[in-house]
C-alpha cells in the first residue's frame, strides 16, 4: 500500500474508541524511515499531529541503571537467560512510561525485542481503549507469516500470528 493509503486507514481505525488498537507497518528499513517522516507530518484523527516514532532499544538500554548494564553486559555471554529478563523487564518499564493514557505512541527499532526472544503479547494486551500502538516493523508478508528481517543471512523471526489483527497490519509498497 502506498504511505498515503495507510496513514488513511490508520486515521479510520483510531477513531473507534474501544477495543484493541495494536497496529503494523511493514517495510525495509529505508521504508519504514519514509513513512515515519509521512506520518509525523499528518494529523491524527484529533487533529494534532501523529506522534515522532520512539526508538525502543534506546529506550530499552536508557531503562537500565549504568551499573546494572556494565554487570549484563559481563554476565551475558555465561548468563544470556537474566540478560534477556532484565530487558524484558525494562521494555515492560519503557512501554508503560510511554503510554498512561496517552493516545497512540509509534514504536521503532525493535531488534532488541527479537534478539532477547521478548514475549510480544504484553503489546497486545497494552494496546487497548485510550491506549494505540503503532509499530514499524523491518518485515515482510510471505506465506501467511509475518517474517520479520528477512534479509538476514544468519535467520529471520516470524511474528506471532494472533499478535495484530490482519485488519491491523499494512505493508508498505517498493
Amino acid at each position: 500500500m502506498k504511505d498515503t493509503e495507510i496513514i488513511e486507514a490508520l486515521r479510520t481505525k483510531l477513531s473507534i474508541s474501544g477495543g484493541r488498537h495494536l497496529y503494523g507497518v511493514l517495510g525495509s528499513h529505508p521504508r519504514l524511515d519514509v513513512f515515519a517522516r509521512k506520518l509525523r507530518q499528518a494529523n491524527a484523527p484529533d487533529g494534532r499531529r501523529f506522534p515522532k516514532a520512539l526508538n525502543v532499544n534506546l529506550g530499552i538500554l536508557q531503562s537500565i541503571p549504568d551499573d546494572e548494564f556494565k554487570q549484563l553486559v559481563e554476565n551475558e555471554a555465561k548468563r544470556p537467560e537474566p540478560t534477556a529478563a532484565h530487558v524484558a523487564k525494562a521494555f515492560e518499564s519503557f512501554l508503560r512510561s510511554k503510554l498512561r493514557g496517552k493516545g497512540l505512541i509509534v514504536l521503532s527499532n525493535l531488534e532488541m525485542l527479537f534478539a532477547y526472544h521478548i514475549e510480544l503479547n504484553l503489546l497486545r494486551s497494552m494496546a487497548a481503549d485510550d491506549d494505540r500502538i503503532l509499530l514499524l516493523l523491518p518485515g515482510k508478508r510471505s506465506g501467511g507469516n509475518v517474517v520479520m528481517f528477512p534479509n538476514l543471512d544468519e535467520g529471520s523471526y516470524t511474528l506471532p500470528s494472533n499478535l495484530i489483527a490482519e485488519n491491523h497490519l499494512w505493508e508498505l509498497s517498493r
